[in-house]
């Protein structure tokens, strides 16, 4: 009997490796779904400056703990790599006005998501310079649909009027993909990777928990922005400007390498330093900190709807600490919101409740615990 018990719950645990390959280093959590909840059993970041990548991924798959296999690899990858754009496809409304069959509804729906592909590809090569054949369109997911106005859930079954799509196209560069993939491979979990985009873990995450709000994630060298209100969803892309810029700011202003800096962007985020050099340390940032806000206010002015008045922050985001309380006064005036934001971090307890993971209130791992969130949802 005991047997049985012992083989019944080890059949009920799912080990899951997530990575998110940043430009100067890899990001990783490896976690276990178990009757009791979720087990964070290793986490942390390598870097990628002076080694291949592949052999920081060797270097993380040797970390993990001994006796327990992958289940299934889930990676997503920086902004300059992994493109994901919203589009809106409108087809006209034709007569006479009949109730669509599954076979018209996919084929419509096909349809729309083809010019979709065509209108981001076209947009990416404006934006980038990269020929879309260097992409790979990883997915291509329909969001929203609406008929005469009203959201449906679906196509078939509902009179053809004039039908809105929302649509989130994701576009991955093929070079580094491929190195995972090679990593996959060798390790006979290629049949288990997933390539996930941020966008689609935010989406589903708001969505799940019905949290409106305007979601902010730093990486390296630029931050994206989605915004989920209600039902609408809108991902505008990103902003060129990230952790880099700070953690630069924080070189020259103290005359520091950069690795010296990041260290003291940490004191700074716990709040480590003397009260005397924080106050010296919020005077160098402010501007900088101004340059971001515009730079946001920019973006979210593109989505061309209300926005809600939660704005969560995550990612590398330590030199952000205090932003709220650095210029908030009539910092975004001109926007459309339904009343004063409410700023704060979005940090992995946030996501979900983990057992034993020190790095519950550290920010840069919240991607990570977003994407294994809907790993296990689908």
């Amino acid at each position: 009997m005991s047997s049985w018990f012992g083989q019944s719950q080890l059949k009920k645990r799912k080990s899951f490796l997530v990575l998110r390959l940043g430009r100067e280093e890899i990001d990783f959590l490896f976690f276990q779904k178990q009757v009791d909840g979720i087990h964070v059993l290793s986490y942390g970041s390598e870097g990628i400056v002076h080694f291949s990548v592949r052999q920081v991924l060797e270097k993380i798959f040797a970390q993990l703990p001994y006796g327990h296999s992958i289940e299934e690899l889930v990676v997503t990858f920086n902004v300059s790599q992994f493109q994901a754009r919203v589009v809106r496809q409108t087809l006209p409304k034709h007569a006479p006005l009949f109730v669509m069959n599954k076979a018209e509804a996919k084929s419509i729906e096909q349809e729309a998501c083809a010019r979709a592909v065509r209108t981001s590809q076209k947009n990416l090569l404006k934006e980038s310079g990269i020929l879309p054949n260097e992409f790979s369109i990883r997915r291509v997911n329909i969001l929203e649909r609406k008929i005469d106005g009203y959201s449906v859930p679906q196509l078939e079954g509902y009179k053809k009027g004039e039908i809105e799509f929302v649509i989130l196209a994701m576009f991955l560069l093929e070079s580094p993909f491929l190195t995972v993939e090679e990593f996959a491979k060798a390790h006979n979990i290629l049949s288990k990777l997933r390539v996930i985009h941020g966008a689609e873990a935010i989406e589903s995450f708001a969505k799940k928990h019905s949290q409106s709000g305007i979601f902010i994630f730093m990486e390296e060298e630029k931050t994206q922005i989605a915004v989920l209100n209600g039902d609408h969803f809108a991902f505008p892309g990103s902003i060129p400007m990230g952790s880099d810029n700070f953690t630069a700011l924080f070189a020259d202003a103290f005359g520091m390498q950069e690795s010296a800096a990041g260290h003291f962007q940490d004191q700074y985020f716990y709040g480590d330093l003397s009260l005397a050099v924080e106050e010296k340390v919020q005077s160098y940032l402010l501007p900088e900190i101004r340059k971001f806000v515009t730079l946001v206010q920019r973006t979210l002015l593109e989505t061309k709807m209300v926005l809600p008045d939660s704005m969560r922050i995550f990612g590398d985001t330590r030199a952000l600490r205090d932003w709220q309380h650095l210029f908030f006064q009539g910092a975004f005036k001109d926007l459309p919101f339904f009343q004063k934001p409410k700023v704060d971090f979005l940090l992995p307890k946030d996501v979900w409740e983990v057992k034993k993971f020190a790095g519950v209130n550290d920010p840069r791992y919240t991607i990570l615990c977003l994407l294994g969130a809907l790993a296990l949802e689908s």
